[in-house]
C-alpha cells in the first residue's frame, strides 16, 4: 500500500482510532483497487446500482441531484476520506439517489461489500464507526427536514449562528460560493443574496467576500 492510500484512508472515518499498522494489516485481509477519475467525469450516475464501497483517497466529487425542469441542485461536496454513499450499501433499495461527479482530479479505493464486511467482522471498532457514520447521516437528514419548513430568512440566520458556533467566532468564514449555499438551503441564489443585503441593512451582519460578521443577535 503506497503512502497516499493510507493517508486517505485515515482519513477515513470508518477507520477512525485505527493505527496505520492496523489499517495496512486489515488492507491486506482484502482485495482492492485504486481508481483514477479526471475531472469532470461521472463516477456514478443517480440510479445505478450501489455496488461497491468507494473510499476518495485524494481528490474532491459533488454530489447532485437534476430536477424535472434541468436545475441542478448540489447535495453535497465529497473530499478525501469520504466513503461514498454509506447509508446505501446494504439497503433493500440500493440505487444511488444522486450523480457523483469529480471536481478535480481523484482517486478512489473500491473494495467489495463482501469484503467490507469481512474487515468489519475482523475489527470490531469498523462496525462501530460505520454505525455512528449511518448515525450522524440520520442527525443531517433530520436537520435538513427541518430546514424545508423554514423561510429563506430562517434558514440563512440558522446557518450563520451555527457555523458562529463551530468557528467560535462572530466572524464566519463560509467555505461554500453564493450559489453553493444557495443549492444547499435549495433556494435560489437571488433569494440568498435578498436576504443578505436585507440582514445587512438591518446592521445585523457585515460581509466581505466570504467573511460575513455578525454584529447583533440574529432574529428570524
Amino acid at each position: 500500500m503506497d503512502i497516499d492510500t493510507l493517508q486517505g484512508l485515515k482519513q477515513c472515518p470508518l477507520f477512525r482510532d485505527l493505527e496505520a499498522s492496523e489499517i495496512i494489516a486489515l488492507m491486506h485481509t482484502v482485495r482492492y483497487r485504486i481508481i483514477r477519475c479526471h475531472k469532470g467525469q461521472i463516477w456514478v450516475s443517480a440510479g445505478s446500482f450501489c455496488q461497491f464501497a468507494d473510499i476518495i483517497i485524494s481528490g474532491e466529487m459533488v454530489a447532485y441531484v437534476t430536477g424535472p425542469s434541468g436545475n441542478v441542485v448540489r447535495m453535497a461536496a465529497h473530499q478525501t476520506g469520504t466513503l461514498l454513499a454509506p447509508a446505501f450499501l446494504f439497503a433493500a433499495d440500493n440505487h444511488y439517489p444522486v450523480t457523483v461527479e469529480a471536481m478535480t482530479a481523484t482517486n478512489v479505493l473500491r473494495l467489495s461489500l463482501a469484503d467490507l464486511e469481512k474487515m468489519m467482522h475482523i475489527d470490531q471498532r469498523l462496525m462501530q464507526n460505520y454505525i455512528q457514520l449511518l448515525s450522524n447521516i440520520i442527525s443531517q437528514l433530520t436537520k435538513k427536514v427541518r430546514m424545508l419548513s423554514m423561510s429563506v430568512r430562517e434558514k440563512v440566520c440558522l446557518f450563520l449562528m451555527e457555523q458562529s458556533r463551530k468557528q467560535q467566532s462572530k466572524d464566519v468564514l463560509l467555505s461554500m460560493s453564493r450559489q453553493e449555499l444557495a443549492d444547499h438551503f435549495g433556494i435560489q441564489k437571488y433569494s440568498l443574496l435578498r436576504c443578505l443585503n436585507e440582514l445587512k441593512q438591518e446592521g445585523a451582519i457585515r460581509v466581505e467576500g466570504r467573511h460575513i460578521q455578525l454584529l447583533s443577535q440574529l432574529i428570524v
